[in-house]
């Protein structure tokens, strides 16, 4: 029997291993992330390494009863494409990939999938990817989600002390510092330099959910936004301590609420 104590990583499992735990397995997680700039302040993986991550303390909290997918290193970035060592997939190439995983675990005798995503610009593509994962293959549950949000409003709010948070800012710096602090450049740690557009129109948008497809060094000239130099480890594991208590509960009823 494989120690499972720091979660049911299936890339890590032989196929006799994956075997004899299958019918233990109720869920499976899919973590999804991007390979794109985050400013001076943070690897470009942080996205994919920070939802892996997560998923795994999710995992080994709950095991044997979740197991975590390989993560897929890629994500929908173009508009961070103008910063040297990002990479992006198509949304259409983004798509299949999740469709095709999730139809060769199925094929497995997996029934239930959630998505766990590290990177905003993935939201709308991940979501026609659980549509036509339900038409095609047709589960027993499929959905999608961001590990970031399933920590309290008041706690964002909190640890938020700039007006302009988002990407490698003092929110996710944080949350880097507990979950994957290998990562940070903890000698390079910088505010943002934002533009016009971020201090003036991007808040009239945000204010009406309006949607515009900008590049991200329209808003930042160095790729980052807030003040990362104002992160803590204390903050992050604030942050995800919670964070991880609201999904793993979420799990829990997730499961209850499909039964196979």
């Amino acid at each position: 029997m494989p120690d499972l104590s720091k979660g049911v990583m299936i890339s890590e499992l032989s196929w006799p291993e994956m075997r004899d735990l299958q019918s233990s397995v109720e869920l499976v997680l899919l973590p999804v992330g991007s390979n794109e700039q985050h400013g001076p302040n943070l690897a470009l993986d942080m996205d994919i390494e920070a939802s892996t991550e997560f998923c795994r303390r999710a995992s080994a909290t709950m095991q044997p009863t979740v197991a975590v997918a390989p993560p897929i290193p890629w994500g929908v970035s173009f508009h961070h494409m103008n910063f040297p060592g990002t990479i992006t997939l198509s949304s259409e190439t983004f798509i299949q990939v999740l469709v095709e995983v999730m139809a060769s675990l199925h094929h497995h005798g997996f029934e239930r999938f959630l998505i766990v995503n590290g990177h905003g610009g993935n939201i709308p593509s991940m979501n026609v990817a659980i549509v036509r994962a339900q038409e095609e293959i047709g589960m027993t549950f499929v959905g999608a989600c961001s590990y970031f949000t399933f920590a309290d409003s008041a706690l964002r709010e909190k640890h938020a002390k700039t007006a302009h948070t988002g990407h490698a800012c003092e929110f996710e710096t944080s949350v880097a510092m507990e979950l994957v602090p290998h990562l940070v450049k903890n000698n390079a740690l910088a505010a943002g330099e934002l533009t016009e557009l971020t201090t003036g129109f991007r808040q009239e948008l945000q204010k009406y959910g309006v949607q515009v497809p900008y590049r991200f060094d329209e808003f930042t000239r160095n790729g980052a936004l807030g003040d990362a130099t104002q992160a803590t480890p204390e903050a992050g594991k604030e942050l995800m301590d919670d964070a991880l208590t609201n999904f793993t509960q979420f799990c829990h009823d997730l499961i209850r609420a499909h039964p196979a």
